[in-house]
């Protein structure tokens, strides 16, 4: 098989279509529901947890769960259906469903053509089987791992060198990218010069920002993969806690610091850039992953290496600027 025939079966095996199926229980919204329970018997179906619920030319009108169904066997289906039900196109993307499915607590996702006819249904084996696999390609994402044309699964069990070739590029990025902090740290090399002891808190400072930045990255990735939850708002939110997290490690940064050395400056240096630090790596770990949605790309994508140098860089450098202001 073609690289080029290989991409075109991993888009088809990512769509609502290579999901469904098609042997499923369909009904009328004037059929009553006891009518519908002998209907449903002798019959084979895929997926029988949901009866979908049609007019006269197909389209779909709603849905009933089983349960429902068993309930209230005396009414008509039209009477206890879920009416004008969210459904997924059969080209569309398999992580549409999963959103669709876990915003509407669904437990089969009706697939409808382009004039809106009914043609099938992703189970729920179907279901958690897309929520793994896109699980899987966001670890692989946020590990700066190239993703495999046939799937996380296959990646596993590629042969060793497909598996470096895939892992190997984004850590040459980083290697490079992270001689920008050493270009930092030698830009203020009279800092250190005069007092050796502010290089030892560079670990502590790289690692905090990137912690802020980290949680700040799944709170991002997840609100930009629900609909209901406004992004603006959540923002907010994470700059208000990113800069309370800051506030928080940075009193105790002074604390811990002059309790050690007794420098007084060194201490508020600490702290503020224990601050500081900490409200940009939440803006930067937030916003990031939105940038990268906005231009058409996987908001995962912005949360591996990308983030953590930009996380670095940023905090080293208002660490350094106020060694610089405050000891020099």
């Amino acid at each position: 098989m073609t690289h080029e025939s290989e991409t075109i079966a991993e888009v088809q095996r990512e769509t609502a279509a290579s999901h469904m199926v098609t042997r499923i229980p369909r009904a009328d919204a004037d059929m009553l529901a006891s009518s519908v329970i002998e209907s449903l018997r002798g019959h084979d179906f895929e997926c029988a947890d949901t009866v979908f619920v049609t007019d006269t030319a197909g389209h779909l009108e709603g849905i009933v769960r089983v349960n429902r169904l068993l309930a209230d066997c005396d009414r008509k289906i039209g009477e206890i259906m879920e009416p004008e039900h969210e459904a997924v196109r059969h080209g569309d993307d398999q992580e549409q469903i999963a959103v669709l499915a876990m915003r509407l607590n669904m437990i089969a996702v009706p697939v409808v053509d382009d004039e809106g006819s009914l043609i099938g249904a992703v189970p729920p084996e179907a279901l958690f089987n897309i929520l793994r696999a896109e699980h899987m390609e966001d670890m692989q994402r946020f590990a700066g791992m190239g993703l495999h044309e046939k799937g996380p699964k296959v990646a596993l069990k590629a042969p060793l060198f497909d598996r470096y070739r895939r892992r190997l590029p984004w850590l040459v990025f980083g290697l490079f990218a992270s001689s920008v902090i050493t270009f930092v740290m030698a830009g203020f090399e009279q800092s250190l010069s005069a007092n050796v002891t502010v290089a030892f808190f560079v670990p502590a400072l790289v690692y905090i920002a990137g912690a802020i930045g980290t949680q700040a990255v799944s709170v991002a990735v997840q609100g930009l993969s629900t609909e209901n939850i406004s992004i603006k708002a959540l923002l907010q939110d994470e700059l208000v806690i990113g800069v309370a997290i800051g506030t928080s490690l940075g009193l105790i940064s002074f604390a811990l610091v002059f309790t050690a050395f007794g420098d007084g400056m060194l201490a508020l240096a600490v702290g503020l850039a224990v601050l500081a630090g900490g409200a940009v790596s939440a803006l930067v770990g937030f916003g990031l992953p939105w940038l990268f949605k906005n231009f058409g790309s996987d908001p995962a994508l912005g949360s591996g290496p990308i983030c953590t140098i930009i996380q670095d860089v940023s905090s080293l450098l208002i660490y350094f600027v106020l060694v610089g202001a405050l000891l020099v």
